[in-house]
């Protein structure tokens, strides 16, 4: 309904602000790294979400594009509603959250409140699928390719691609596995001790 909201910070509380617009005070619910920033008396432009129902009409509101794709995408994973995602948000940025999810990181999500290692389990499964399929999420939350990312003749490293892994989720697992069992391990243990590694998580 409102692409963004340009105001005064008129109040601050816990779990959100008061923006006056043109002399309109709008409830807005931020994430904490937001609420953070965010200082009264201070214009500020939020880029806005709203969530309607029923009986719910609440808008939710962010500094940075990225921060509101994320928010958006979160919301269509299996049972995150506009709660849930806000917390996430409040408990990650969108480069600890995109690291947290190449490398399968679940603690990173269950150390949030409300969140399960069920839930932690299903944002990283969903969203590794979501980046694969959408190039324009992978941009924006994916971690870069650096030059070194798909290592020449690594056939563990295209091994653990051809298995699901992402380009720094394999090339990680491959160097951990390598580290761990010695530089005369064979490519199929290394695999092996790689899987092993990412399915503890």
């Amino acid at each position: 309904m409102f692409a963004f909201l340009r105001g005064t910070v008129a109040l601050k509380s816990p779990d959100h602000i008061a923006l006056d617009v043109g002399g309109v005070g709008y409830e807005i619910a931020v994430p904490e790294t937001v609420y953070r920033k965010l200082v009264v008396h201070q214009e500020v432009t939020l880029l806005t979400y709203c969530h309607i129902r029923e009986d719910v009409f609440q808008i939710y509101g962010f500094l940075k594009e990225e921060e509101k794709a994320l928010y958006m995408t979160l919301l269509s994973i299996n049972k995150v509603g506009p709660k849930v995602a806000l917390a996430v948000l409040s408990g990650l940025s969108v480069q600890a959250f995109g690291q947290a999810v190449l490398e399968n990181d679940v603690k990173a999500f269950t150390k949030i409140s409300g969140i399960g290692k069920a839930m932690g389990q299903r944002i990283v499964l969903e969203m590794k699928n979501k980046l694969k399929q959408n190039p324009d999420l992978n941009a924006i939350i994916g971690e870069p390719e650096s030059t070194d990312a798909a290592p020449e003749g690594d056939d563990a490293y295209e091994a653990l691609l051809s298995l699901g892994c992402t380009p720094p989720e394999a090339k990680k697992a491959a160097q951990a596995a390598r580290k761990k069992l010695g530089d005369d391990a064979t490519d199929e243990a290394v695999v092996r001790a790689a899987l092993q590694s990412m399915a503890k998580v």
